[in-house]
């Protein structure tokens, strides 16, 4: 299903059901409707591995029932008879539910502006377009250096609509695209085989560059041959982008989700108005980016997107919320309620799980605020320490704990790179290091949830291998 009609067709489908639903007993009646298409390729072993096209259509529908009772369901059929009995299915699934105390939808509020949601180009692009992309960017990865091999990668492409409506008014609908190329190479020299790098890059639109993906990830693998143990010691570390979009961006989701708050999982409950982290840390969750990767008009429960600043100073202001959490805790909704929040398949991430899976709260761009300083410059600064640009590993959920192998990190002495690491591992626990933070660089990279910089924390534990 990716035209109009068709979506006009699924669409008043499920107003009817929501019509259906509102006349039997029931106190509120959610549905949360897509349609989509998506063009994969797939990268492995310097060749195009695979080429998809997949159509997607279904609705998700939630009932509350009296007394606060709440029932799920959904169908990828579009039918008339099948969306409804989806709908009369959730309903019946409310009434057999426990209570979820504080469960609330939001009332239908006034949209923001937006630009940048939707390309035409990516609408109407051709599966031999993202084979093309792929193409360009195996042979610039191995034309950077013989000694480069382009592992594995992707190449997507996703349009399509997305919509919600409740019986308490709210009624939006919005069209979107996205573009993704992802590139992962290794290097082989003398028999010493390099640990897989990658780079990746998102948009909206068709201005993907896959030569600077393709060079990048290989420049990045060259950059590994030859590299020595680590000695244990207690230094400063430069986490690169793609560690800080990992590590600290999964401890910052874990503290700022309202639902955590809510359940006192979040170590930050409690705490607004107070510092959490060093005064050079300030974050911002920003749906209304212009041309941003995650943003939105509406949340996926149709609340009025917006930015919400967090921690500004490493004072903290906010928590991210839907309506359930911002009604628990009698604050207001930053509308961030998700549908697709993240996860370790790739595409999956991306496109998420949209009408199969109810919401939880989860960042649209959340953005650290950049700094003044240059890669360069934050590495001279440092006289013994680590610059980790990638890591192996997840912070525990709730205490921070960070245990994570060292996989593309580099020796710094006396404010100079000497060496890639081999082995070695990064202990500590993340919240104790947004206190330790003494740089923040100007080196911003995007990605699907997260805008953000280099970012150096001092007295991190480096564990030799």
């Amino acid at each position: 299903m990716d035209s109009k009609a068709d979506w006009r067709y699924l669409s008043n489908m499920v107003h009817k059901a929501l019509n259906f639903l509102d006349r039997k007993d029931i106190s509120y009646a959610e549905a949360f409707f897509t349609s989509t298409r998506t063009t994969e390729v797939t990268i492995r072993n310097s060749e195009i591995f695979a080429q998809n096209r997949a159509d997607d259509s279904g609705v998700g529908f939630r009932v509350v029932a009296p007394g606060n009772k709440v029932g799920f369901a959904c169908t990828n059929s579009t039918n008339e008879k099948a969306v409804i009995e989806a709908g009369v299915q959730a309903m019946s699934l409310a009434r057999l539910s426990s209570e979820v105390p504080n469960f609330a939808l939001p009332e239908a509020r006034r949209l923001p502006e937006l630009r940048g949601l939707f390309d035409s180009e990516v609408a109407v692009a051709k599966v031999d377009e993202a084979v093309d992309l792929a193409r360009r960017a195996i042979e610039s990865a191995e034309g950077f250096d013989e000694r480069v091999i382009a592992k594995h990668g992707l190449v997507v492409f996703e349009s399509g609509w997305r919509g919600v409506a409740n019986t308490s008014g709210v009624d939006h609908v919005e069209r979107e695209t996205r573009a993704v190329i992802y590139l992962g190479a290794s290097g082989e020299q003398d028999g010493e085989v390099t640990s897989s790098c990658y780079d990746v890059a998102f948009s909206r639109s068709l201005d993907l560059e896959p030569e600077q993906v393709g060079e990048s990830a290989a420049r990045r693998a060259t950059e590994l041959f030859k590299p020595r143990k680590l000695k244990t010691f207690k230094g400063s570390v430069i986490f690169g982008p793609e560690a800080v979009s990992s590590q600290l961006f999964t401890v910052l989701m874990n503290a700022l989700k309202g639902e955590n708050v809510v359940t006192a999982a979040s170590p930050w409950a409690g705490k607004v108005g107070q510092v959490v982290a060093s005064d050079s840390l300030t974050v911002n969750d920003n749906a209304v980016l212009e041309n941003g990767f995650s943003s939105r008009r509406f949340d996926d429960e149709g609340y009025p997107s917006q930015k919400s600043v967090l921690i500004q100073n490493g004072n903290l202001l906010s928590f991210l919320h839907d309506a359930t959490s911002a009604h628990a805790l009698a604050t207001e909704n930053t509308g961030n309620a998700s549908r697709s929040h993240g996860g370790f398949d790739m595409v999956s991430s991306i496109i998420g799980n949209g009408y199969r899976t109810r919401p939880e709260v989860y960042a649209s761009n959340l953005v650290v605020q950049a700094g003044n300083r240059t890669r360069d410059e934050l590495v001279s600064e440092i006289r013994k320490g680590v610059l980790a640009e990638s890591l192996a590993g997840f912070p525990q959920a709730g205490s921070g704990v960070v245990s994570a192998q060292l996989s593309r990190a580099f020796f710094i002495s006396n404010g100079e790179t000497q060496f890639p690491i081999k082995g070695g591992m990064v202990s500590g626990v993340a919240y104790d290091w947004l206190n330790q933070i003494s740089g923040v660089g100007n080196d911003v990279k995007r990605y699907q949830n997260a805008i953000v910089p280099s970012i150096t924390v001092e007295e991190v534990q480096l564990v030799g291998a």
